[in-house]
């Protein structure tokens, strides 16, 4: 360093933190894509919530089939009008663990007798169904002795969607799910096969 340089002041000394400014700049900078980007992030969180709850209710349908079959005995589902929860429920009472006349029914029990599922606690089943019963419901009280029975005292008022042995179902069933009482899915149930189908909104995410 010269003599000249030190005169006119021009040594720079090295610069060891930002200002308070450049700090305050930086941090509305990450606000403003905060803010952007977290609507985008909250849809696609939604979107993925929602997906996977209907993949998980046409299990739920396919499963009923399946042990209906297996078993020889009706499956009923149950969807909580209104609500989030849903149930799989066997119509024999050897399935359910109680007294039955069929010792085949006690033979055939095996693993967990009810299905008990719910739906990400945005969404629910609407209230509104296009089905027409045909069988009579499980009665409540065959549930009442097995442990998550006070749980289930909402399916008094909803109906029964039953499948049979032969693989088929009693009702043609279009039934939505909603979020804040607009329609976000479906799920589709044709009788003659048993099969169900399932369908989104455009705006589901949202």
């Amino acid at each position: 360093m010269t003599n000249r340089q030190k005169k006119n002041g021009n040594f720079q000394h090295p610069r060891t933190a930002f200002t308070l400014f450049e700090m305050v700049l930086v941090l509305s900078l990450l606000l403003v894509l905060v803010s952007v980007v977290w609507p985008a992030v909250l849809r696609i969180s939604a979107s993925n919530r929602l997906r996977q709850d209907m993949q998980d209710l046409n299990s739920a349908f396919a499963a009923a089939r399946i042990r209906a079959i297996e078993h020889g005995v009706n499956y009923q589902i149950y969807l909580e009008p209104g609500g989030s929860h849903y149930l799989v429920v066997p119509v024999d009472r050897g399935l359910l663990g109680l007294e039955t006349e069929s010792t085949d029914s006690q033979q055939t029990s095996v693993g967990e007798p009810v299905i008990s599922l719910k739906l990400s606690d945005e969404f629910q089943f609407s209230k509104n169904s296009t089905a027409t019963v045909s069988e009579p419901a499980v009665p409540y009280e065959w549930l009442a002795k097995l442990p998550n029975a006070k749980e289930w005292n909402w399916m008094e008022g909803a109906f029964p969607i039953t499948f049979y042995p032969d693989g088929t179902a009693a009702v043609d069933l279009n039934h939505e799910i909603v979020k804040k009482d607009r329609q976000v899915a479906g799920i589709k149930l044709r009788a003659l096969t048993g099969s169900t189908t399932i369908s989104y909104n455009q705006e589901k995410s949202q």
